[in-house]
């Protein structure tokens, strides 16, 4: 009576082990395909910008390139205090606020967006 009393115990050991790993690999598998979403990256892209602005000191200009890791740049707002990045295609972006107490200015040519502090 002993070993099936052991041997139901492993049974149940083994899967309960195979439940955690299934539950472990459904939350990996969701969360690499949520990190590697455009949305993301357009919103990591906005807070990085804003965070630049907000440090930025009168006469500074920086550069981002159109191309660049979290994929391309098709368009950057600057309106009413918030900064509007739009990565491959995507149409709305809920922006991202910046303060800076002086004139911030975008220009851009074909390859770099240019954001400029006055």
């Amino acid at each position: 009576m002993k070993n099936k009393r052991g041997t139901s115990l492993l049974y149940e050991a083994v899967i309960h082990i195979i439940l955690i790993g299934l539950l472990f690999g459904l939350f990996f598998s969701a969360t690499s395909g949520k990190v590697d979403s455009k949305l993301v990256k357009q919103q990591v892209l906005e807070k990085q910008i804003a965070l630049l602005i907000d440090s930025a000191d009168v006469g500074m200009t920086f550069g981002l390139f159109k191309n660049n890791l979290n994929g391309h740049i098709d368009k950057i707002e600057l309106k009413q205090g918030r900064i509007f990045v739009y990565i491959e295609g995507i149409e709305i972006s809920k922006g991202y606020p910046y303060f800076s107490k002086y004139e911030v200015f975008l220009d851009e040519d074909e390859n770099k967006f240019y954001i400029r502090i006055e």
